[in-house]
């Protein structure tokens, strides 16, 4: 339930009017995906090449497979009652094929709280649908909830050395 709640979040932060586009400019590494935890019928998955720290601060790429049909569609229902609300149904078609996401986010660990960078959408090919990243003016920090699969990745980014 919880993760549902957090994609719910992240998918409004994401497809409201100001989002952009967010160009990469990053070196690329390879990706050491390490399984954090199973939820409703989601695979959470961390970059463990991806994590970072800086002080009190940590980076790392999550990665959520929908493992079901009906997992998928949850997600996209989300991106759907958002774009229509654009006046721009038309767009969720290229969600048609949709199968995991990758969240960047940053963790404040002594706060226990953390802030979504962007997300990309991918197809079952592994082909980008879409990278967005919230605009400044509604980019916010996220309380972790104990006991939570959240709980379960801020602590293993937190922690991992």
């Amino acid at each position: 339930m919880k993760l549902i709640l957090l994609s719910s979040i992240a998918s409004l932060l994401l497809f409201l009017p100001a989002c952009q586009s967010l160009k990469q400019n990053q070196t690329i590494k390879p990706e050491k995906w390490f399984n954090v935890a199973i939820a409703e019928d989601v695979e959470i998955y961390t970059d463990t090449a991806s994590i970072r720290h800086e002080g009190a601060v940590a980076y790392a790429r999550e990665k959520r497979v929908f493992i079901t049909p009906e997992s998928r569609k949850i997600y996209v229902d989300k991106i759907r009652s958002e774009y229509e609300k654009m006046g721009k149904p038309e767009k969720v078609e290229k969600w048609s094929d949709f199968s995991y996401c990758i969240y960047e986010c940053m963790y404040e660990c002594t706060n226990k709280r953390f802030k979504i960078l962007s997300v990309e959408d991918y197809d079952s090919t592994g082909k980008l649908i879409i990278k967005t990243k919230p605009s400044k003016k509604i980019e916010r920090w996220l309380d972790v909830e104990t006991e939570t699969v959240g709980d379960y990745t801020f602590f293993f980014v937190c922690d991992y050395e």
